[in-house]
């Protein structure tokens, strides 16, 4: 958060320089106000374009065979240039390794969702699910709140989730 902070004041800084120096080749033609305008679109700008490329970088990070099961997009009051095109902020990956047990004849997985969620912190959260890989019924259980009680999900298990826990290897 502290680089991306200091990333805006330097692109600030820049493009308002920018604008100063077209003020002076234009030997005082341009207005004032071009220098504050200058700064502020070049900071706006920096936003957007690290608001975009934000989770294309996230995805570069993971590990080889990771599965993304779902992105997030919403737009912000905050960031008008959401309201357009929606950029993805959180998204739900899978990291390919699971626990798997045989019970009562049916294939029973217990495997992590990582959340990752671009907020000032950029934070990641963990949740443990277990598959039924026989009737496709989960369980989540929060890895913040261990002592809350583990939800069963209603949506159905996605197929690619289903074929990489689920078959074998």
């Amino acid at each position: 958060m502290i680089w991306n902070l200091l990333g805006v004041f330097i692109i600030g800084l820049c493009a308002g320089a920018l604008g100063y120096a077209l003020r002076k080749f234009s030997k005082g033609r341009l207005p004032k106000w071009v220098i504050p305008v200058c700064a502020g679109s070049g900071m706006f700008a920096y936003l957007a374009y690290y608001d975009y490329t934000w989770y294309e970088f996230k995805r570069g990070q993971l590990p080889q065979g990771s599965l993304v099961l779902q992105e997030h997009r919403e737009s912000d009051f905050f960031r008008p240039w959401s309201y357009l095109v929606p950029s993805v902020n959180k998204f739900d990956v899978v990291d390919g390794q699971y626990l798997a047990r045989e019970q009562d004849g049916e294939k029973i997985v217990q495997y992590i969702v990582y959340r990752f969620i671009k907020d000032p912190t950029e934070r990641a959260q963990q949740l443990t699910q277990v598959l039924n890989c026989h009737t496709r019924e989960r369980v989540e259980q929060d890895g913040a709140k261990p002592q809350a009680a583990p939800r069963v999900l209603q949506q159905p298990v996605q197929e690619a989730l289903y074929r990489l826990v689920c078959t074998e290897r």
